[in-house]
């Protein structure tokens, strides 16, 4: 059985929680990367950045909806959204655009269960994390696809 360890890419671009988020942009742009681990100090994983992140960030402001009620204002939507998504808008660094829940897996993780979370969660990337959230590595999807490639996957003449 094949684990996470065994297919996961263990040299990992990281970013800190200060880098700007000009450079963090640079990085996924010129390494076509679909999102990048921001680490602590220690070493830790505390969160990840991703195109998502920063498409939001140039996405137009949706204001929410309200009415003016008796000199008062009544909204129609959470306004707590609101200030989450303005929260990215205006964010200058990794650390006030990253999202804090970062999806992650043991090293001993089979890819078949890796396989199966990245379907059932969309999941595009998942970090590979030791007992003490150290970033061992990260698996994506092509990743997946490569391991597919070797002949014990596909033996031949059952491709």
């Amino acid at each position: 059985m094949t684990v996470a360890a065994e297919i996961m890419t263990k040299t990992v671009v990281t970013v800190t929680p200060d880098t700007p988020l000009r450079q963090v942009a640079d990085l996924l742009a010129t390494n076509r990367f679909g999102g990048v681990p921001v680490l602590a100090p220690d070493g830790t994983v505390v969160g990840m950045v991703t195109e998502e992140d920063l498409v939001t960030r140039a996405a137009q402001v949706h204001l929410p909806r309200h009415l003016d009620f008796l000199g008062g204002i009544v909204y129609l939507e959470n306004p707590q959204s609101f200030a989450a998504e303005a929260e990215k808008i205006l964010a200058l660094t990794a650390r006030e655009i990253m999202d804090n829940t970062v999806a992650s897996v043991s090293p001993d993780t089979p890819v078949e269960t890796v396989a199966t979370r990245m379907l059932a969660e969309d999941l595009r990337r998942l970090v590979v994390l030791d007992t003490e959230r150290h970033l061992l590595g990260i698996i994506t999807r092509a990743d997946i696809v490569r391991m597919q490639t070797t002949p014990e996957t596909f033996p031949e003449g059952h491709a």
